[in-house]
C-alpha cells in the first residue's frame, strides 16, 4: 500500500514538474528579448524579399495575385490559406502578411537555424526588416511554421484541398524529387489554386528517348493536362491545379528507396531522370 501511494506522489510530481517546464516555455516566449533582433546576421543570399520573388514570377506579382484570391474567397466566405516551400527567415510571408492580416500564412522549412527555430522568430523577422512594431506583433497571428525535410517523396504534412496559393523561391534548387514534391503541392492545393516555383534548375525529362530542357518538358507535361507553364526568365515554374488532374503526369526514371531512413550519403543526391508517362 505504502510503495502504491509512493509511484502514485511520484506520478503525481513528474506531471507537475512536466507542466511547469510547458508553461515556463509559454511564458518564455511571451517575454522574449525583442532586442536581439538588432543583432540578427541573416544569410543575404537566404534573406529573398517580395521584390526579389515578383522579379523571378514577371510578369506576374504575387501581391495581386493574392488579392484577387482574397476577394474571390471573402464573396464565398472562404478562408485563404498562403503556403511557402522553404520561407527562410519568413521575410517575404510577413511581408505579405502585413498587407493581407486576414490571410493564414504557412511555411516550411528543412531545419532550425539559429536565427529561425520556432514560430515565434517570425516576430524578430518582422522588427528586423521593419515590417511591424512591438505593439502590432504582439496582438496578430503569426503565420505558422513546420520544420521538415521536403526531399525523397516525403508528403507535405497537411490535408488535401487546403491551400489558394503556395509558391517557392530558390528552394526546388535544393530538391532531387521534384516532381514528386511538385505532385504533394498539387494534392493540397485547392482546385483553381495557383502555385510558382523559381530557381527550377536540375531536371532532367526524357521524352522519345530525348533529354528536354524545361522549357520542353513542361510543354510535354501541359499536353497531358497539367496546366503549367516556363515564365520569362526560364527557371520559374507556374501552374494551375485543374479540377480533374491530382498529379504531374510522370514516373520516377530511377526508383525511390523503399526506405526513407538512414539512406547513406551517396544515395542522398541520385541523377534524378524522368520518363514522361505516354
Amino acid at each position: 500500500m505504502y510503495l502504491r501511494t509512493l509511484l502514485l506522489s511520484l506520478s503525481v510530481l513528474m506531471v507537475g514538474f512536466c507542466l511547469t517546464l510547458y508553461f515556463q516555455t509559454d511564458q518564455s516566449v511571451r517575454s522574449m528579448n525583442f532586442d536581439q533582433y538588432k543583432n540578427l546576421s541573416y544569410n543575404d543570399e537566404r534573406s529573398h524579399s517580395l521584390e526579389d520573388l515578383n522579379q523571378k514570377i514577371a510578369p506576374y506579382k504575387l501581391e495581386r495575385i493574392l488579392q484577387e484570391v482574397v476577394e474571390k474567397n471573402r464573396l464565398a466566405g472562404e478562408k485563404t490559406r498562403v503556403m511557402e516551400l522553404g520561407p527562410g527567415n519568413g521575410r517575404v510571408l510577413m511581408t505579405l502578411k502585413k498587407q493581407f492580416p486576414s490571410v493564414e500564412f504557412y511555411g516550411i522549412n528543412k531545419e532550425k537555424t539559429h536565427t529561425f527555430y520556432r514560430r515565434e522568430s517570425f516576430i524578430l523577422t518582422g522588427l528586423k526588416f521593419e515590417l511591424f512594431t512591438k505593439p502590432e506583433l504582439d496582438t496578430m497571428d503569426l503565420p505558422f511554421i513546420v520544420f521538415q525535410d521536403l526531399d525523397f517523396g516525403a508528403r507535405i504534412p497537411y490535408e488535401e484541398n487546403k491551400f489558394d496559393l503556395i509558391y517557392s523561391q530558390a528552394t526546388l534548387s535544393q530538391i532531387k524529387y521534384k516532381f514528386e514534391l511538385l505532385s504533394e503541392v498539387l494534392r493540397v492545393l485547392k482546385p483553381g489554386g495557383v502555385s510558382f516555383h523559381t530557381d527550377v534548375t536540375g531536371v532532367n525529362v526524357y521524352g522519345r528517348g530525348l533529354v528536354m530542357d524545361l522549357w520542353d518538358a513542361m510543354a510535354e507535361v501541359r499536353r497531358r493536362g497539367i496546366e503549367v507553364s516556363v515564365l520569362e526568365n526560364r527557371e520559374t515554374i507556374r501552374f494551375r491545379k485543374s479540377r480533374t488532374n491530382a498529379l504531374f503526369p510522370l514516373t520516377p526514371h530511377l526508383p525511390l528507396p523503399e526506405n526513407l531512413e538512414n539512406i547513406p550519403q551517396e544515395l542522398r543526391k541520385p541523377q534524378m531522370n524522368y520518363n514522361l508517362s505516354y
